[in-house]
């Protein structure tokens, strides 16, 4: 196997100790609220749902850091483990015939290596989608063919289209410091807006302001007091990077860049609220404790990453 170009020696990374010793800071910081928040008591603190899901993205964390970190095929092996197990979350609620399933695991490596290797052609991607499925569509011959059809391209553009735009931001990166600061944004910022949403939804949640639903019928929890918990849990995490992004981002863009990822990550969350509703379905699996699925821990990330890079392409002075 040639060389990997995009592999790098994560202890010559300048942001290593410093991202080390942020994300210990966050995580005990975590650890302090989830103790708050059981009364002070550590005694079946990692029953709870809120212990649960702490380890759960502790875990997470190390996975998807250590992967950015190294970069090259390490980071795109764990993406399309990623992908591969949201489809099949799709797949299985959707009740979607295995020739559609293994298509979409088919697109979804044709799209990491066209993103990779072609990303000239990267934009072509969706007419292959559409045309692969399309064929398959009429190939299979029954009735039901155009709501399959439906539901699978939807599917490449939600999920494999959206994490693709996780190589092009380390392409992006790399022209920059290749520090995968970027890469590291995007997770921080995801994580800590749904913990600001849970925060401050909580401190509403016997206010009027809860009454203020966003979409009740999809998902009855959102409230507009909630998005704003979104933008400051955003913004901490663009405040937590600042030392690693200040040199091609301004005060005021930082800002807008919190506020439009607060923003995405609540139109993620519907998005596959709006899925599941369909399908009567609470969580999309239950393969990560306190979360549920794959997609249910992503679902805000398939609109930020895309909100982050088409930001940066028209704020970055050098585009």
């Amino acid at each position: 196997m040639a060389a990997d170009p995009n592999f790098i020696n994560p202890l010559a990374n300048p942001i290593l100790l410093p991202i080390i010793y942020r994300f210990g800071i966050v995580f005990l910081a975590g650890l302090i609220l989830i103790f708050v928040l059981n009364k002070f008591k550590f005694k079946g603190i990692w029953k709870t749902n809120l212990g649960k899901r702490y380890f759960s993205w502790l875990i997470i964390a190390v996975i998807y850091t250590t992967a950015v970190l190294f970069g090259g095929y390490p980071a795109l092996a764990v993406l399309l483990l990623f992908m591969i197990l949201a489809l099949w979350e799709v797949s299985k609620i959707a009740k979607l015939p295995k020739m559609y399933s293994y298509s979409l695991y088919f697109l979804a490596g044709a799209s990491i290596y066209v993103s990779s290797f072609h990303p000239k052609n990267f934009y072509m991607l969706p007419l292959f989608y559409f045309i692969v499925l399309g064929i398959i569509s009429i190939r299979e011959n029954k009735s039901n063919g155009f709501s399959n059809l439906s539901l699978s391209l939807f599917a490449t553009i939600w999920i494999i289209f959206s994490l693709s735009h996780f190589i092009l931001l380390g392409h992006l990166n790399n022209e920059i410091d290749s520090t995968k600061s970027l890469l590291i944004l995007v997770a921080l910022t995801v994580s800590l807006s749904d913990i600001g949403a849970y925060i401050v939804g909580k401190g509403f949640s016997k206010t009027f302001l809860n009454k203020y639903k966003i979409a009740e019928k999809i998902s009855p929890n959102k409230t507009y007091a909630g998005i704003l918990g979104n933008i400051l849990g955003a913004g901490a995490g663009v405040a937590i990077m600042y030392f690693a992004i200040k040199s091609y981002l301004t005060i005021s863009q930082m800002i807008v860049l919190s506020i439009l990822i607060g923003l995405f990550s609540v139109v993620g969350d519907l998005t596959e609220s709006l899925f599941k509703r369909y399908y009567n379905r609470k969580n999309s699996s239950s393969i990560i404790p306190g979360h549920g699925g794959i997609l249910d821990r992503i679902d805000s990330v398939l609109r930020v990453i895309l909100i982050i890079y088409y930001y940066l392409i028209f704020t970055l002075p050098f585009q």
